[in-house]
């Protein structure tokens, strides 16, 4: 198959996976702003002043709305009754009948970690792609090089490394690379605790502020469909192009 064929069979791949890709679940929105009149959570969730250490697994859903009671552990409604080993080892919380309506804003001091709890859907397969957006809305800049790193896990397995990101930065939409569940052990269905996981790195020793706000995060699915009888007929016409290239090239 010819260089061009085969590029133009690689363009048609990505288009396509990119126009199937749908929203799992948004913490915030992409706004710039940190509204307190939310009341639903998800896209609505009230980011709350952090209290400046990690707290252990699970966490709560149910955590108060006012600053520095937030956890880490911000949770979708669904049901927590089995632990994803790579995620270590706790009790899980137990039916969340409700989104939880606030969340940690920030990274700041030893608080350098905001995960997020969901189920994901029965319908996901092991083969379908993942990935997890955010940004950054603000950061301390009293140093002499103000910026913050950040990098994002699923179930405790790496998926984007990390990002500098410096006030420059600010309103930029970080994405990882797409992941299948089954490269980060994702379990479908009622039961599952998935997490994801901002890591946040501070550069405070080195002059680059004490803490960092993030403005949103959001989980992206890409289902893989079965090859449509139109698409293998095309693919197998290409195929056939190539094949007779070759040939022809032979004479």
């Amino acid at each position: 198959m010819s260089k061009k064929i085969t590029l133009s069979l690689g363009m048609l791949a990505a288009f396509t996976l990119s126009a199937n890709a749908a929203l799992v679940w948004t913490v915030g929105m992409k706004d710039n702003a940190w509204p307190l009149t939310g009341t639903t959570g998800g896209a609505q969730t009230n980011f709350w002043q952090e209290n400046g250490s990690i707290s252990a697994l699970p966490g709560s859903p149910t955590s108060p709305q006012i600053n520095q009671q937030s956890d880490n552990d911000y949770y979708f409604a669904g049901t927590y009754s089995s632990v994803i080993s790579t995620n270590g080892a706790y009790a899980p919380v137990g039916v969340v009948a409700t989104n939880e309506l606030g969340a940690e804003r920030a990274f700041a001091g030893g608080d350098l970690e905001l995960r997020y709890h969901f189920n994901l859907p029965g319908t996901f397969t092991a083969g379908d792609l993942l990935s997890v957006s955010f940004d950054g809305i603000n950061l301390d800049t009293s140093g002499a090089d103000p910026r913050f790193g950040v990098e994002v896990y699923f179930n405790n397995i790496l998926v984007a490394p990390e990002v500098i990101i410096r006030p420059a930065n600010f309103a930029t939409t970080y994405t990882s690379a797409l992941f299948s569940l089954a490269s980060v052990g994702a379990v479908v269905g009622s039961g599952a605790d998935n997490i994801v996981s901002l890591k946040g790195i501070s550069y405070n020793a080195a002059g680059g502020g004490n803490w960092m706000g993030v403005d949103y995060v959001q989980l992206d699915h890409t289902p893989i469909p079965e090859p449509s009888s139109t698409a293998m007929v095309f693919l197998a016409g290409m195929a056939s192009l190539g094949f007779l290239g070759r040939k022809r090239s032979r004479k």
